[in-house]
Parts: structure tokens; C-alpha cells; sequence
């Protein structure tokens, strides 16, 4: 997918929220039922339906271990809330996959960051 881009607006909304989202969420358990139906979600033109799956896949932690590859693609898309949300349930989910995206990402925003300023 050719110009994919990571928004410069998530990572300032991930810094600035990051700790508030997840206490807000944090204290919520995993809906074992909903996994299959979120799953689903993540594929939604609405991103609406995409934001709400990836909360509820960030509350499910490695139980989401599945749909890692999808929300990293989710972590650059048009929508800011839905790449945020992306990036907040990869950060929940923790597992060595999950990690390996949120670097991947991290390194790309990087090279941006860095081509940009030269």
C-alpha cells in the first residue's frame, strides 16, 4: 500500500493521552464473546466500528494475539482516533508481535522525522 504514512498527530495524542486511556479502559475485562465479532470490526469502512474493535481487542490483551497484523495497518490509517486507538491496543495486547509493530512504526516516524529535517 503505497503512501501509508503514520500521522504526526497520533504520537502527540499517544504522549499526551497515553496514561488516561488506559486508566479509563484499563479497568475494563476482555468479552470473550465480542473477540470474533471485533475481529470483523477491524475490517469496517466506519471508523467508528474500527475504533470500537480496537478497544475492545486492547482489553483483551494477548487474547487479541490474532489481529496484530491488522491494527498495525490501522496504526496508519486516514482516521487520527482510529490510528491512536491502533496504537493504544498494540500497546495492550503486549505481546512480542504487538512490540515488534509499535517498533516498527517507532522507527519509521523516525526516518520521517529525520529525511524531513534535512
Amino acid at each position: 500500500m503505497g503512501g501509508l504514512r503514520l500521522h504526526s498527530a497520533l504520537w502527540h495524542t499517544v504522549s499526551m493521552l497515553g496514561l488516561s486511556i488506559i486508566s479509563v479502559f484499563g479497568s475494563a475485562c476482555c468479552d470473550e464473546k465480542a473477540l470474533p465479532h471485533a475481529f470483523e470490526r477491524l475490517q469496517s469502512e466506519s471508523a467508528s466500528e474500527r475504533n470500537k474493535a480496537l478497544h475492545i481487542l486492547g482489553r483483551c490483551g494477548g487474547r487479541a494475539e490474532r489481529a496484530v497484523p491488522r491494527i498495525a495497518q490501522l496504526m496508519y490509517d486516514k482516521n487520527v482516533g482510529v490510528a491512536s486507538s491502533a496504537a493504544y491496543a498494540l500497546r495492550r495486547i503486549d505481546t512480542p508481535s504487538a512490540r515488534a509493530a509499535l517498533k516498527t512504526a517507532e522507527e519509521a516516524r523516525a526516518r520521517r522525522t529525520t529525511t524531513s529535517a534535512r
